[in-house]
């Protein structure tokens, strides 16, 4: 869970979902508390009426039974309360008409009371049953009984209503707390969101992002560190556009005196004994070194900027791959070494040629440079298909020592070298793969590189394919 919206968003769900439980158990003791004490209550009245209705009862019963008989006693029995249940016994616990349609609380309390026991009168929490003995007006002796239920119908109800208010109101504590929680966390984390998003675009090279004051309010901490943000993100914009001026003027600037060196260089080639000659190769190739590294800053200074409008058109990747495979073969003839193509499938693409063609040759040129003498250096051109999206797949491995795994992801640096090719000899200038990088980007593409696994370094340009030449 390392979302801050699901932390807020959970957090304050279950402090609201504790609230709620706590609150509804608080209340449901005190409804059972409060049902509990009411059915002590009920109880003690039910058993109250069971002894009055069997006073009553035992007073009369024996006299109109011994004096009109049974049917009499049914009717008067039945009179009452058509909870209360009344009936006689003779003073064997025999019932007097009445047959098995007596309740067996009833009953065993007569059986008891017979018996010369102790009935357990009214002790009963589902059903009262009361008796005692009686006596006639010849004076036999008779037990009469009454039954009612302990509690009235409305009462004796159990858990289940309960139980079910108890879950309704749950669940729609959830419910609405989750849509309030959603709602706060949501309003919470979204100035969150959108410095995050600046902060990526910045990353990503935007300097133009700005988180802005929308999605905040106003004074507190998250708008003032999108503010600082936005500072910083201008500073910077600011001080990398200077800089890009500042290359891209002196590159403009050294450009005028290294002409004019070129010039004096010829004259004095030509009022000079040939014992110079090797004086002034030296100066020649040191000055088209150094022309060479100002026009590959004012190239990449101009990638950077974004400015670049590209003439794009159709471009054969195959046919491309090949003329830069021959150039470079031919110069790494001259060292011992070979570039091979060993796939190269017909792509067709849309873009700047002459960009794209450098960004490929900075790849290969670097490759021959580091592979060892009598190695080749291998390319392929394949076709992929990612997503529904059909893309061209460079691969360029050299046969060198590699790049330690820390490295790999600054090769595309400007001024960038590994350690281990720090000497002017092997390691350039440092711009080339940056310009790789900058020109693949221009198109839609991506450069990466990894170390192979049985030596030497991998560099894949992925470029978007337009068009598919026919095989």
């Amino acid at each position: 869970m390392r979302s801050l919206f699901i932390k807020i968003l959970f957090s304050f769900w279950l402090a609201m979902a504790l609230t709620s439980i706590t609150y509804s158990v608080l209340a449901l003791s005190t409804q059972i508390g409060q049902r509990s004490t009411i059915h002590k209550i009920l109880l003690a009245n039910r058993r109250q009426i069971a002894g009055e209705m069997l006073e009553m009862y035992g007073q009369a019963a024996p006299s109109l039974y011994e004096r009109q008989g049974l049917l009499p006693l049914k009717r008067f029995a039945a009179a009452g309360d058509g909870e209360v249940r009344a009936y006689l016994f003779d003073g064997s616990g025999r019932p007097l008409g009445f047959g098995g349609e007596i309740p067996a609380a009833i009953r065993s309390a007569a059986m008891a009371m017979a018996r010369g026991e102790s009935p357990n009168n009214g002790a009963g929490t589902e059903y009262l049953a009361l008796a005692r003995q009686v006596a006639g007006p010849t004076g036999h002796r008779y037990i009469a009984a009454v039954g009612m239920p302990a509690l009235p119908a409305w009462a004796s109800l159990h858990w289940e209503p309960i139980v079910r208010s108890f879950a309704i109101r749950m669940v729609v504590a959830l419910l609405f707390g989750g849509i309030v929680c959603y709602v706060i966390a949501w309003r919470l984390t979204r100035p969150v969101r959108r410095l995050r998003a600046a902060a990526q675009r910045l990353a990503g090279g935007d300097l133009s992002a700005r988180v802005g004051d929308a999605g905040a309010d106003k004074g507190d901490e998250v708008a003032d560190l999108g503010r600082d943000l936005d500072r910083m993100a201008e500073r910077i914009e600011g001080l990398m556009e200077s800089q890009k001026r500042l290359v891209r003027d002196v590159s403009h600037e050294l450009r005028s005196p290294l002409a004019r060196l070129n010039v004096a260089l010829g004259l004095a080639r030509q009022h000079c004994s040939t014992a110079a000659d090797g004086y002034f190769d030296r100066i020649e190739r040191d000055t088209e070194r150094l022309n060479e590294l100002i026009g590959e800053l004012l190239t990449l200074t101009l990638l950077e900027s974004g400015t670049e409008q590209l003439a794009r058109e159709p471009l054969a990747l195959d046919a491309l791959v090949s003329k830069v495979a021959q150039d470079a073969d031919f110069e790494a003839l001259s060292r011992g070494k070979r570039v091979n193509v060993l796939a190269c499938e017909p792509l067709v693409m849309e873009g700047n040629g002459e960009l794209v063609r450098r960004a490929l040759e900075n790849v290969v040129r670097n490759a021959v440079r580091y592979t060892r003498e009598e190695m080749a250096v291998e390319i392929a051109l394949r076709r992929e298909e990612a997503g529904g999206t059909a893309h061209a797949v460079i691969t360029v491995r050299d046969y060198g020592p590699g790049v330690p795994a820390a490295a790999l992801d600054k090769l595309f640096l400007p001024f960038y070298r590994v350690a281990e090719a720090r000497d002017r000899q092997t390691g350039g200038t440092g711009i080339g793969l940056a310009i790789t990088d900058r020109s693949v980007r221009l198109h839609g593409g991506t450069v990466s590189a990894d170390n192979a696994p049985d030596g030497g370094l991998k560099i894949e340009i992925r470029l978007p394919v337009i068009i598919d030449l026919p095989a």
